[in-house]
């Protein structure tokens, strides 16, 4: 079949299927965050030539089954991760540091997200994030009503329900630049992870051994600083408190390849591994434990000797 071979059909189906699926099934949805996945892998696993045909007739097939069903601006969000998957692709061809690769393919990330936002804003004539907090505030006042309306919800249930989502709807306009960040950067974290993770198993090099990834040691005083503001009143703890979600979800991520490090220092079987970070990935006090781990790093330094610095 000469260029067109098996491997390019593979490569075209299974990026149709990750740009069409999150619109045919809900259940699906999370694939959204994973299509720079495939512009990453397919380039440096099979030549920038090839693998940029396959994402590009995949594209075309995706526009055109799109059209068919109805769920064209669907497929735009998840076109809109293409920018960063191309910047990360780019960073492996040009042997750049994971570090570097991080910081582009999250610029290209924000960049590409602020200007769909304006343009989306443009068009429809709306402040297009007030738009996303007010549907955001609807569906939480939806919720309550759900929950509070209940008939085996007692009247104390209920009372704890009301000012536990009015406490929510009072500070998600407050935390929203910070969780839009975190979603920004951990969406390009985990794309790296997974492509680092394929292209590995393929023979391919990619970024390395993220087991010896770490954030610069400065950061910990963008930390410190962040937890102060939380305690100055006004605007001040409102901006400390986004600093501290962006910067512990970065702690985070260390905190996770500090773990993964050590669970394959101390021979930990896959199984038994996979199945702890899952759980701990799931739970709100995971997260805390892996963030704690990560800022411990800088000065326990769990991985020593330091082999790649950031």
């Amino acid at each position: 079949m000469g260029f067109y071979d098996r491997t390019y059909l593979r490569g075209v189906a299974v990026s149709v299927a990750m740009l069409t699926l999150p619109s045919l099934s809900v259940g699906m949805a999370w694939l959204f965050f994973l299509s720079p996945l495939p512009l990453i892998y397919f380039p440096i696993a099979h030549g920038f030539e090839k693998g940029f045909k396959i994402i590009f007739h995949a594209t075309l097939i995706s526009f055109g089954i799109a059209l068919v069903i109805g769920t064209v601006p669907v497929l735009l969000f998840s076109l809109s991760l293409m920018p960063a998957g191309f910047m990360l692709a780019r960073s492996v061809n040009q042997k750049l540091s994971i570090h570097d690769a991080f910081i582009k393919g999250t610029i290209a990330l924000g960049v590409t997200w602020i200007l769909a936002g304006m343009l989306i804003g443009a068009v429809n004539q709306v402040n297009f994030y007030h738009e996303v907090l007010q549907q955001i505030d609807v569906g939480l006042n939806g919720a309550y009503e759900a929950y509070s309306k209940a008939p085996e919800v007692s009247l104390d249930v209920q009372i704890e329900l009301q000012a536990a989502f009015a406490r929510v709807r009072e500070i998600t306009p407050k935390i929203f630049p910070g969780i839009l960040a975190t979603i920004t950067i951990s969406t390009v974290w985990l794309n790296i992870v997974l492509a680092n993770w394929l292209l590995k198993k393929r023979g391919a090099t990619a970024w390395g051994d993220l087991g010896q990834w770490r954030l610069p040691d400065s950061l910990v005083w963008v930390f410190i600083v962040s937890a102060v503001l939380m305690f100055v009143p006004g605007s001040m703890s409102t901006l400390g408190l986004n600093l501290m979600i962006i910067t512990g979800t970065l702690y985070f991520m260390q905190g996770f390849e500090v773990f993964n490090f050590l669970c394959l220092k101390w021979s930990v079987p896959n199984p038994v591994r996979h199945l702890i970070i899952f759980f701990l990935v799931i739970q709100a006090y995971g997260f805390i434990m892996l963030a704690l781990l990560g800022l411990s790093d800088i000065w326990v330094d769990f991985r020593k000797p330091k082999t790649l610095e950031t």
